[in-house]
């Protein structure tokens, strides 16, 4: 089972800052405001009911992101679990424990600490 990006957000590609670190390999660009974010799975792809992790590069590098999780819109619920979060150092992020235990759309949900200000950033991924 394999998760398809759903309302991928490329064109927001341009919004990623130039200073920033590249993006990880297959990652999906985001933007909200100041700050910009990338990310891909590991291990890919993201399969129903087995762990994975999300690694992440954030932007501005001395931002923080604060929290990462998902959620099933349509059914109501989230994760069983709540992923840890790790600094890599240079805007690079390690997100361990996320588990999609159902197929459908899941909405990541990033937040971002920059700047006295919490900026959240969402992309939906469809697991099949």
């Amino acid at each position: 089972m394999r998760a398809l990006l759903a309302g991928c957000a490329w064109a927001s590609a341009s919004a990623v800052h130039a200073a920033c670190p590249p993006a990880p390999a297959d990652g999906a660009p985001l933007a909200a405001g100041p700050v910009s974010l990338a990310w891909r799975a590991e291990p890919a792809p993201v399969v129903q009911g087995r762990p994975f992790a999300l690694l992440l590069n954030v932007c501005p590098g001395q931002a923080v992101l604060a929290a990462v999780d998902a959620t099933m819109p349509e059914h109501r619920h989230g994760m069983n679990y709540r992923p840890s979060l790790q600094s890599l150092g240079d805007g690079r992020w390690r997100a361990e424990g996320l588990l999609w235990h159902m197929s459908g759309r899941w909405e990541l949900r990033f937040d971002v600490r920059h700047d006295g200000r919490t900026h959240t950033l969402r992309q939906d991924v469809v697991l099949q």
